[in-house]
């Protein structure tokens, strides 16, 4: 016979329910995915990369409560850097993030010889937290990668 389980705390969101997992003996959130949900988020808004060697991380955000991303890259290209590279990164913690390498997302880079891109490439969700990292290289005051990335999140 299973202790009685603690009392239930607020719902995330309309669309959650916490279910008492008998084996931990706690709470879990779970979605109804029957709702259609659209968020969108910026995560690199309009940085100039212009030093040799320069990176920058996105904020991480909480996308437990979706399926699927769609990353949104902006890449506006003055003078002639070397390149830029970009890591889509998941973690179940805050604390550990990780490299999603499946597809494009494997060597997700651009160089300059390709010129401006606005791209955008699909991911499915996996863990509940997301960030985007980007490094680039070759990079000075007048060979610039100007970069905005969004992402839409959908359930």
């Amino acid at each position: 016979m299973s202790k009685k389980p603690p009392e239930l705390i607020q719902n995330l969101l309309p669309e959650s329910v916490l279910i008492f997992n008998e084996n931990k003996q706690e709470w879990e959130i779970a979605f109804n995915r029957n709702y259609k949900r659209i968020i969108t988020e910026d995560l690199i808004s309009a940085f100039t990369f212009n030093e040799a060697s320069e990176t920058k991380t996105s904020i991480a955000l909480d996308c437990s409560a979706y399926q699927k991303g769609l990353l949104l890259l902006n890449i506006d290209v003055t003078g002639a850097p070397t390149d830029i590279y970009f890591r889509l990164q998941f973690s179940d913690n805050r604390v550990d993030w990780f490299n999603y390498v499946i597809g494009p997302f494997g060597d997700l880079r651009f160089e300059d010889s390709a010129g401006d891109q606005k791209v955008c490439l699909d991911f499915p969700i996996l863990a509940p937290y997301l960030r985007l990292y980007a490094v680039s290289s070759g990079c000075e005051a007048t060979k610039t990668f100007l970069v905005t990335a969004k992402i839409i999140l959908n359930g």
